[in-house]
């Protein structure tokens, strides 16, 4: 399970930000007292949460976090190449003088140990033009891995540019020279050690890390077209859309065999079927055509469902990225989605989401904690300000937390201004 994730240097994170799962002491009110017991995983003596919202104004950060986390991923499953990969990571702070290095870094659990990982990354500054395929266009420039030996946290490795000190990590002799700058050390070294601890790691991100990255949930539609391929999983599969009042009896795939040669399983595609009363009042049937007929909120979810289940049944926590998850889902539905993640009869693996929203109905309570809440908000040097609902003093954890939120008691509001009067001042 994710525990934090700290980024800085990075579009509009200018100082160090930290986004993080662990709780805090707070503690719910007694009579959301099952929030405290549904929301919160416990593993050794860590307590961790499966739901972290991020709101705050437009333009304020909320999908920086997002791609800054993405990113990160993508840099670490990606296959070492001798081509960088680390250009969308290289995207500093704009409103500064001096070039610094862009930092990242994650906390994680895995097999009930903790490990701490992370680089710095920045562009290179020679001339990458050249004909030398050695010359990477960017570099990294820090990378360190720590994790649990025995019952302490120790070194397994650290970097400095390509200078590497891994005496204490495991089978080091199984791993050659870094042969560019650019490459991750971590993937790097899973190469060539499939059983370390690096690959290990890497292991992790690969198999239980996505996202939606660019509002896109098209990948995911794969993982629901599995579930209707087999009449039980298909039952399971139109239950969950059932609970959200998405009532089908059944479910079928045109032309299945030239529509899986694709990347992506067309809607059109995808026919649900449904039972009316008709006008003497028999009940018939009807097919509807999953892009035709239905709406943006069911295409959504029917792309969502499928990844959904998957995570809930898994043997391991997964980490769900989903920025603007309110974009077409009505209030209600969204509360439920989260109630379905925070409720350990149904997400048996415990697996984490973290959510970008505008929307205030989750921000209650009787939902979530306040420590389960970030919010993001510009500084007067552009800069983004990332911090927890539960830094602001004075919040009773009873709270009514989107109507304090909307009157601006907690900051991370947009500052509008007089249309009119900004037209008036500059016709003066």
């Amino acid at each position: 399970m994710i525990i934090d994730f700290s980024v800085k240097n990075f579009r509009s994170f200018k100082d160090l930000q930290t986004i993080s799962f662990a709780t805090t002491g707070l503690k719910s009110a007694e009579k959301y007292a099952d929030i405290d017991k549904n929301n919160i995983v416990n593993i050794e003596d860590t307590q961790l949460f499966k739901t972290i919202g991020v709101y705050g104004a437009n333009a304020s950060g909320k999908s920086n976090i997002i791609k800054a986390l993405v990113y990160f991923v993508r840099a670490i499953t990606n296959e070492p190449s001798s081509k960088s990969n680390l250009s969308s990571l290289c995207d500093p702070f704009l409103y500064q003088d001096c070039e610094e290095d862009s930092f990242f870094q994650i906390t994680l659990m895995i097999n009930k140990k903790k490990y701490r990982y992370g680089f710095t990354v920045k562009q290179n500054t020679q001339d990458t033009d050249s004909i030398d395929e050695k010359i990477s266009k960017e570099i990294i420039t820090n990378e360190w891995l720590f994790g649990v030996k025995e019952k302490n946290m120790g070194e397994f490795f650290t970097r400095k540019r390509n200078k590497i000190s891994n005496d204490k990590l495991p089978n080091k002799e199984k791993i050659p020279p870094l042969p560019y700058e650019h490459t991750l050390y971590l993937t790097h070294a899973a190469a060539f050690d499939r059983n370390g601890v690096c690959q290990k790691i890497r292991d992790y991100f690969i198999r239980l890390v996505v996202s939606n990255l660019d509002n896109n949930h098209e990948e995911f539609r794969w993982l629901s077209i599995f579930y209707l391929k087999s009449e039980d999983q298909k039952k399971e599969f139109l239950n969950l859309l059932s609970s959200f009042n998405l009532k089908y009896e059944d479910a079928a795939l045109l032309d299945e065999e030239e529509s899986s040669k694709k990347n992506i399983f067309p809607q059109n595609k995808i026919l649900l079927s449904k039972k009316y009363i008709n006008s003497n009042y028999e009940i018939s049937d009807i097919n509807l055509n999953l892009q035709k007929n239905e709406s943006s909120g069911t295409q959504k979810l029917f792309d969502l469902a499928g990844l959904l289940l998957r995570a809930y049944s898994l043997s391991r926590s997964a980490l769900i990225i989903l920025d603007e998850i309110d974009s077409n889902f009505h209030p209600y539905l969204l509360i439920k989605l989260i109630e379905f993640f925070n409720n350990p009869s149904i997400n048996k693996s415990n697996s984490q989401l973290l959510f970008t929203s505008h929307d205030t109905n989750l921000m209650s309570p009787s939902i979530m904690r306040r420590d389960q809440f970030y919010l993001t908000e510009k500084n007067e040097d552009n800069s983004t300000r990332l911090y927890s609902l539960a830094d602001l003093k004075g919040i009773r954890n009873d709270a009514d937390f989107a109507k304090q939120y909307l009157a601006g008691y907690y900051g991370a509001l947009p500052i509008l201004e007089d249309y009119l009067q900004i037209n008036n001042s500059k016709d003066d």
